[in-house]
């Protein structure tokens, strides 16, 4: 009868074998063990995710929502002082974020949704900066010897009693404050200024022959 010779794997071959078996499985625990949870989340999350994204957190626009969540630019301008946020740092967002198109444009979305830069939809309402910051009259008479707005020829426009007309009736006072940049008020009332008076003349019909 012929005998049938049995080779013996050399035992540093089995334990690296073993080694690699065990190393996968650390590494799937590891990957599945820091996936963000959906069972809880952050104020006006809701618990379940949207089932072609199983990392993804479904959000619900409330006024105590944690609008960090996706908004971390935003967020983290409350720690800057040069920022107008970190002037108004005690204040929530929901303070000047009033707009009850809030909830609409909000709606469906989740941790994964691309974050807007800047408010298309929704838009903070003078009115809500008036409620802290007096009127635009006494505003207009702390500002009256400001030179900020200075065009071209040297006409001086105060920039809290702009003259009436139906292009500066959309302008409010985010228009010129932005407060999560620490651009400087005075280049973005400017800039917003020569959007129009593109020739940097503010009476009209006086730059062009």
């Amino acid at each position: 009868m012929k005998m049938t010779t049995v080779k013996k794997v050399p035992a540093t071959k089995t334990i690296g074998v073993v080694m690699i078996v065990i190393m996968l499985f650390a590494l799937t625990a590891l990957v599945f063990g820091c996936a963000p949870s959906t069972e809880t989340g952050a104020k006006g999350n809701s618990p379940e995710a949207p089932a072609n994204d199983p990392y993804a957190v479904s959000f619900t626009w409330e006024t105590n929502a944690d609008c960090s969540v996706c908004h971390q630019k935003e967020h983290d301008s409350f720690a800057d002082a040069t920022t107008k946020a970190g002037v108004h740092s005690t204040l929530p967002c929901s303070t000047c974020h009033t707009d009850s198109a809030l909830s609409t444009v909000h709606k469906e979305v989740t941790s994964a949704s691309k974050t807007p830069i800047r408010l298309r939809s929704t838009k903070v309402e003078q009115a809500t900066c008036l409620n802290c910051h007096e009127n635009l009259e006494s505003l207009a008479q702390k500002s009256a010897d400001t030179t900020v707005l200075t065009d071209a020829k040297g006409t001086v426009v105060n920039p809290h009693a702009l003259p009436e007309t139906s292009d500066h009736a959309i302008i409010s006072c985010v228009s010129c404050h932005k407060m999560h940049t620490a651009e400087a008020v005075e280049k973005t009332a400017q800039d917003l200024c020569i959007s129009c008076h593109h020739e940097k003349v503010f009476t009209c019909y006086t730059c062009h022959d």
